[in-house]
């Protein structure tokens, strides 16, 4: 499933200072955990995902070296939230901040869904070790939250249908309104993401090594507009509206036409039977996984 619930920062933030207990270095990647006490299973759960994940990710990009990243884990992170106001999502588990090189995980939401920090913190390191590719040229966050999604490997079926659903009935927005800004609401985030990675993976899933070369590109162009084109051989403006008739096609075709939306008949009863198991399954990962602490908890006393 996309999850709305790591959305970077893509402005040059001012640091915010928080005390944490407790910090330890990566041995194979260039990573810092803070993390305060109470905190040190999650935070030695992130420092299992970097470790794991990161030199994936940094050859996916084509990066040559990647310089140090801090990771801030809290139970509190009340004083980002104040010093950043409306540009931090209250509903997000954890954010990048591209200046500082540093991402900001919140112990509370992240430990609500089973296995999210599995895709949250390989979301965010790409914003990072993409921040480290190109430097500051401008990306339309489309590419970019597409690209995190896509290294962070969060597609599912669910997502597929939710993606079928929402251009049958009309309710995506265009990548030309998302080369900016993000919708501030959770659920049309949620549509923006779908759209994101649906538009990225048309590009690039198929031919994952021209992902590298373009990003150079990028970078010497200093300009992702001119890259595209020569890439492309066509506008993102064009593309855009390409794409979209593309999905209109695809999700309006006369296979469709007899019914009043996709949720119908025997496929829409196994969607529901495949959601119903995924929220199941979650749940009973989530209560073994409060069990677990509290256990550990105990023992520690």
């Amino acid at each position: 499933m996309i999850r709305p619930t790591a959305l970077v920062l893509l402005m040059f933030l001012v640091p915010v200072a928080a005390p944490h207990a407790e910090t330890f270095t990566l041995d194979n990647v260039p990573v810092m955990i803070h993390h305060d006490r109470g905190s040190e299973r999650v935070a030695r759960r992130v420092g299992e995902i970097c470790s794991e994940e990161l030199p994936e990710l940094i050859d996916e990009l084509g990066l040559d070296r990647m310089t140090p990243i801090d990771v801030f884990i809290s139970q509190d992170i009340g004083e980002y939230q104040n010093a950043l106001g409306p540009d931090l999502p209250r509903w997000g588990i954890a954010f990048a901040m591209l200046r500082e090189q540093r991402i900001v995980v919140d112990v509370a939401r992240a430990t609500r869904a089973f296995n999210s920090l599995d895709r949250v913190v390989p979301h965010e390191l790409s914003h990072l070790l993409l921040a480290q590719k190109v430097g500051a040229v401008a990306f339309p966050i489309w590419f970019v939250e597409g690209l995190a999604q896509w290294q962070a490997h969060e597609w599912t079926l669910i997502d597929s249908w939710q993606l079928m659903n929402s251009v049958w009935s009309k309710d995506t927005p265009t990548l030309m309104q998302l080369m900016n800004t993000y919708p501030g609401s959770e659920q049309r985030a949620r549509a923006a993401y779908r759209i994101s990675y649906a538009a990225f993976t048309d590009l690039f899933a198929s031919k994952p090594e021209t992902l590298a070369p373009f990003l150079e590109l990028v970078a010497s162009e200093g300009s992702f507009l001119t890259a595209f084109e020569a890439l492309r051989g066509k506008s993102v403006q064009t593309y855009s509206a390409e794409f979209q008739n593309h999905l209109d096609a695809r999700y309006h075709s006369w296979l469709l036409v007899f019914q009043s939306g996709p949720l119908f008949s025997i496929a829409a009863v196994l969607f529901l039977v495949v959601i119903l198991r995924h929220i199941i399954r979650n749940r009973r990962k989530v209560q073994e996984m409060e069990r677990q602490l509290t256990s550990d908890d105990w023992d520690a006393r």
